[in-house]
C-alpha cells in the first residue's frame, strides 16, 4: 500500500542514526504532532485556515535550573493573486531557559503549496517553505561555584546577551490522513560572541580575576517527521501514528507515538523516546457552535527512564490551540447563450 512509504521510510532511518543521548540545545517538547509549525516552515498555513497556539513545558522537574520553554505560534493560509498560488504564513515567538542560559526567538515563515497527489484517494500539496528572524542568546552571572566565576575566562562577570539572524528551511507533504516533512533549523549556524574586563564583583586587585571572552554558536539540526490516521473498525475511533527524528548528524533523538481519538472529541496516547522518557498524553477538540472554530488542547507528562530520574519528578507539558477554518470560494462559473454569440 502506498501511503505506508513514507513511514516506513523515517522508521528505517531511525534504526541507522545512532542512539547516542541527546545533547539539548534547541526546546524538547513532547506533543510535536501539535507543533509542526515551530520545527518546520513548510508547515505554515497546511490547515487551510488561521491557527494560533501556546505551548508551555517544564522540564526535569525536580532540579534547579531545568529547562523552561514557552512557545506561540500563529499561521494561516492565503492565495497569492494573478498567479493563484495557494501560500502560507506564520510567526513563531519562543523563550526558552536552560539554567544561566536564555534564548528569545521570534522568527517569521513563508509556505509555497503544490498540488500533489501521490494517493489518487486522497490528494495533498507538497510545501517549500522557509522562516527567518533573530535569535537572541544571554548568559548570566548567578553563578554557583567551587572556584570563584571570575576566574574563569569563559565566563562573563556581568553576563551578556548577543543577538544574531536566524533562518531554517524544510518541506512538507500534507494529505486528509498523511503527513511526512522534513527541515533544517539553524541553516546560517547562528554564533554569539563577547569579551570584557574582568570585574570580580568589586574586588578588581584579586589576582585571580581575569578577562572574560566566551562564545556560543547553534548547531543545525535535520528534522524528520510522519504520521498517518488510520481509521479502526469502529468508525468513532481513529489510530494516529507518528514518528519524530531529530539530529545533528553525531547523536539523535526519537520519538515514537501512537494517539487514538474519539469521535474528534477525546484524544489520549504514548510516546517513547529513545533513552529518556516515557510520554502519557491526553486531550480534547471542542467547537463550542456559538463561535466559530475549533479549540484543541493538551497534557503530557513525561516519566523519565534515564539516570536523572533519580532526582526528576518528570516533565509537564501543556498545550492550546484555536483554529478558525477559511471558507473555499465557490468557483466562478460562465456560460454562453445561444442568443449571443
Amino acid at each position: 500500500m502506498t501511503y505506508f512509504k513514507p513511514i516506513i521510510g523515517v522508521l528505517v532511518l531511525t534504526l541507522f542514526i545512532g542512539s547516542t543521548a541527546y545533547a539539548q540545545q534547541d526546546p524538547q517538547f513532547s506533543m510535536n504532532m501539535n507543533n509542526k509549525l515551530f520545527f518546520n516552515p513548510a508547515f505554515a498555513g497546511m490547515n487551510d485556515g488561521i491557527c494560533a497556539y501556546t505551548i508551555g513545558r517544564q522540564q526535569w522537574v525536580g532540579f534547579e535550573g531545568r529547562p523552561e520553554s514557552y512557545l506561540f505560534g500563529a499561521h494561516g493560509t492565503f492565495t497569492i493573486p494573478f498567479i493563484n498560488l495557494r501560500s502560507g504564513g506564520g510567526l513563531v515567538v519562543l523563550g526558552d531557559a536552560l539554567g544561566q542560559m536564555h534564548f528569545t526567538t521570534i522568527k517569521g515563515s513563508y509556505s509555497a503549496h503544490i498540488p500533489l497527489n501521490i494517493i489518487d484517494s486522497d490528494p495533498g500539496f507538497l510545501s517549500i517553505g522557509a522562516s527567518f528572524g533573530l535569535l537572541q542568546f544571554g548568559l548570566g552571572n548567578n553563578w554557583r561555584s567551587v572556584n570563584p566565576y571570575y576566574s574563569d575566562p569563559s565566563i562573563p562577570d556581568g553576563g551578556f546577551q548577543a543577538s544574531s539572524f536566524d533562518m531554517d528551511f524544510g518541506v512538507w507533504y500534507q494529505t486528509r490522513r498523511l503527513y511526512f516533512g522534513a527541515s533544517m533549523t539553524h541553516l546560517n549556524g547562528a554564533s554569539f560572541e563577547a569579551e570584557g574586563l574582568g570585574l570580580g564583583g568589586g574586588f578588581e586587585d584579586n589576582q585571580d580575576v581575569v578577562n572574560w571572552n566566551t562564545s556560543f554558536k547553534m548547531k543545525s539540526h535535520l528534522i524528520f517527521t510522519a504520521g498517518y490516521d488510520f481509521p479502526l473498525p469502529n468508525p468513532l475511533f481513529v489510530l494516529k501514528p507518528s514518528v519524530f527524528v531529530k539530529t545533528d548528524l553525531v547523536s539523535a533523538q526519537y520519538d515514537l507515538n501512537a494517539l487514538v481519538e474519539y469521535n474528534n472529541f477525546i484524544w489520549g496516547g504514548l510516546t517513547y523516546r529513545w533513552i529518556d522518557a516515557v510520554v502519557a498524553m491526553g486531550g480534547v477538540n471542542w467547537a463550542p457552535g456559538n463561535i466559530p472554530g475549533t479549540l484543541r488542547a493538551g497534557y503530557a507528562y513525561d516519566i523519565t527512564t534515564n539516570q536523572l530520574r533519580t532526582g526528576s519528578n518528570g516533565s509537564h507539558e501543556i498545550f492550546v490551540q484555536y483554529c478558525l477554518k477559511l471558507k473555499q470560494k465557490s468557483p466562478v462559473t460562465r456560460h454562453k447563450s445561444v442568443r449571443f454569440l
